[in-house]
């Protein structure tokens, strides 16, 4: 094959392959991603090398590149995105051509930088299985190429490129991977409060403190765990998806298209004793579920079950709460926390509402004509909650990508513009909804659902973040969710988890423990445990020293031996099958007291043999008229089903010292 297409059309398919991770990603988009595969195709399959673009064309696009990148947002959604979508565009272009030597080696590093964009958005676990296949790859495409770049300098015009080793690449990339554990292991590094999106991932939204409407983004699916939620004593199948809405946040406040809550008049909670903290008194002690908590997940709020009427923190953690209920801890408090949250399933606990509860923005009217249409009119409080719940999920559709326009409210162009939006919409706009008929109400944001563990409990991730709504009817508060069922987050009871589904949950907790949540107080914890088991196995080294001396003394005495005896020559793999045969013998003899000298002719060893080992001389006789017949006389070598035979009787014959016995030693020709 042509070296220049050749080379064309291994980077075209490594192009190819560090591509697969970015339209499951989201880091580069979809108008981004077109042109770059186009390119890598058409590279890839043409039949001849192509030619690069003129200088002048790659200069007027260069511009142009740098425009698209900052008109799709910049460094607006971090630096990952924008430098990802330059590399794909610069690829494109400098694609065509790359088969000559002096664009090789720059297009493949371009390459290389959307690879690294790919793998550095993923977090799934099958990341490990496409870095391995993608590493073999590499290497067959790097062996491949430089065997072409030396074919290049053959003088034969029948020039055949070898292609690298099997051993080779195995070997390598065995290597790669015992080598990277370690190192992964020993880099520092900070426990970060956010992940990138999964290898496979989709939009979604994640969980925020202060919901912000305006220009909410792209907020990627996060397979990041935030806590672990168990429930003992209760069977896995009997465990209620309302138990796994976790509130974190509940707001009040609409201001200026945002939910806000003012952190001035905290209240700390103390617990002298380890005493549990009492979040709601006159609940009775037979309806209280009990909850264990294990938290993740940085950011300053403790996540309960809305109806939590005690925590009990299992280690000295400050806890304080705001006016609205929401518990905190203070930041930089080491992590993960332990704590236990006691809550009656059948209610929700909050403070009375207030007159703040029924605050509407200037100019609500619109909002006031849409929840009477809603309604029906009636006056029945509960009723009028539920119609407009129900009106909600009926009459708009859940979207992610709904980015309301900075000069609007966002509620109202969620309501009567777009009618789409993800679930801070949907949750905003029935608030708002509730409080034109009277009905006091609050947006909650927090978690909902879970993934089984495995073992009982669950897990819950950044794409089990949702808002909500409280609203009081009825002289209590209780719960409405309006976004639509397809964009609520999934709740998997552990009794639909089969099997592989329960391995593959566990595979999926210890990745997101082991790799992406592996912290510097892990390593800390690490190195301490070595710690302790070196000294724990002091005592035990210490009587291991003196057999570990002895034995290596033993060693060392059976090595000096072995110098003093003969040396024979050693057998090369390239000799005659013959040749190889008479040295095996020749070194069995000399094993065997033979005198057996570097100058030792074969007629010479086969009299020493003969005299020392009757019973092989005629196997010898044989070995020796052959090998002389191949070496001066040209003839071809014996085949192997002659040889072995040949060998084996002058073995076994070497193996006594007494004479033949008629028809014993017949095995050979």
């Amino acid at each position: 094959m042509n070296p220049v297409l050749e080379r064309q059309r291994w980077i075209a398919a490594l192009a190819l392959a560090v591509a697969v991770p970015l339209p499951l990603t989201g880091v580069v988009s979809v108008p981004f991603l077109v042109p770059y595969l186009a390119a890598a195709f058409w590279t890839l399959t043409a039949s001849k090398p192509l030619s690069p673009l003129p200088m002048w064309v790659e200069n007027l696009l260069a511009p142009a590149i740098l425009a698209a990148v900052v008109a799709a947002g910049g460094v607006r959604f971090g630096i990952l995105r924008p430098v990802a979508q330059l590399a794909v565009l610069v690829v494109a272009v400098r694609l065509p051509g790359c088969g000559q030597r002096a664009r090789t080696k720059l297009t493949g590093g371009m390459v290389s930088l959307v690879g690294i964009a790919g793998v550095a958005s993923s977090t799934h676990p099958t990341l490990a299985l496409y870095l391995i296949g993608l590493l073999v790859l590499a290497l067959v495409a790097g062996g491949r190429l430089i065997a072409v770049e030396l074919s290049e300098g053959a003088t034969s015009r029948d020039r055949t490129v070898a292609w690298p080793p099997l051993r080779l690449v195995v070997g390598s990339t065995v290597t790669a991977v015992l080598v990277a554990a370690p190192i992964f292991a020993l880099l520092p590094r900070l426990r970060s409060p956010f992940a990138p999106a999964p290898f496979g991932g989709r939009a979604a939204s994640g969980f925020r403190e202060a919901v912000a409407l305006h220009g909410i983004g792209d907020v990627k699916l996060s397979r990041r765990l935030v806590l672990r939620v168990s429930f003992p004593g209760v069977e896995p199948g009997h465990v209620s998806p309302d138990w796994l809405r976790l509130a974190g946040a509940t707001m009040k406040h609409y201001r200026a298209g945002s939910w806000v809550e003012g952190r001035l008049k905290s209240e700390r909670l103390t617990s002298r004793g380890g005493r549990p903290v009492v979040l709601a008194t006159g609940v009775s002690p037979g309806a209280l579920r009990r909850a264990e908590i294990v938290l993740e997940r940085e950011g300053g709020n403790f996540f309960t079950q809305v109806g939590a009427a005690t925590i009990e923190m299992h280690g000295s953690v400050a806890v304080s709460r705001d006016p609205s209920g929401s518990l905190r801890f203070p930041r930089g408090t080491e992590l993960p926390i332990s704590y236990a949250v006691d809550f009656d399933p059948t209610r929700v606990e909050q403070p009375p509402p207030d007159e703040g509860d029924l605050e509407l923005p200037p100019a609500a009217d619109r909002l006031r004509d849409l929840a009477q249409r809603a309604t029906g009119g009636t006056t029945n409080r509960l009723a009028a909650a539920l119609a407009i719940e129900q009106y909600m999920q009926q009459n708009f559709r859940y979207a992610l990508r709904s980015n309301a326009p900075v000069r609007e409210d966002p509620v109202e162009w969620f309501l009567f513009k777009s009618r789409e939006g993800h679930c801070e919409f949907f949750a905003s706009s029935m608030v708002l909804l509730l409080r034109t008929v009277g009905i006091p109400a609050r947006l909650q944001a927090g978690y909902a659902g879970g993934e089984p563990d495995g073992e009982g409990g669950y897990n819950v991730r950044d794409s089990h973040a949702h808002a909500w709504v409280v609203a009081y009817v009825q002289r209590q508060w209780r719960v409405f969710d309006p976004t639509p069922p397809e964009g609520r987050p999934g709740i998997l009871e552990a009794g639909e988890a089969q099997s592989l589904r329960a391995a593959w949950d566990r595979l999926e907790t210890q990745w997101d423990r082991w790799v992406l949540t592996f912290s510097l107080s892990d390593q800390v914890s690490m190195v301490q445990g070595a710690v302790e088991a070196a000294s724990r196995s002091l005592p035990i080294l210490a009587r291991a020293i003196p057999a570990a001396v002895l034995v290596l003394a033993l060693v060392v005495l059976i090595r000096l031996r072995r110098k003093r005896q003969p040396k024979t020559t050693e057998i090369a793999k390239d000799a005659p099958r013959i040749t190889r045969a008479l040295q095996r013998v020749v070194a069995g003899a000399a094993r065997r007291g033979v005198p057996v000298g570097p100058g030792t002719t074969a007629r010479e060893f086969v009299r020493l043999a003969s005299a020392a080992f009757p019973a092989a001389a005629e196997p010898l006789d044989w070995l020796v008229a052959e090998h002389e017949r191949c070496r001066y006389a040209g003839a071809p070598s014996p085949t192997q089903s002659r040889l072995r035979p040949a060998v084996r009787a002058v073995e076994r014959g070497m193996a006594s010292r007494y004479d033949k016995v008629p028809g014993q030693l017949r095995a050979y020709p």
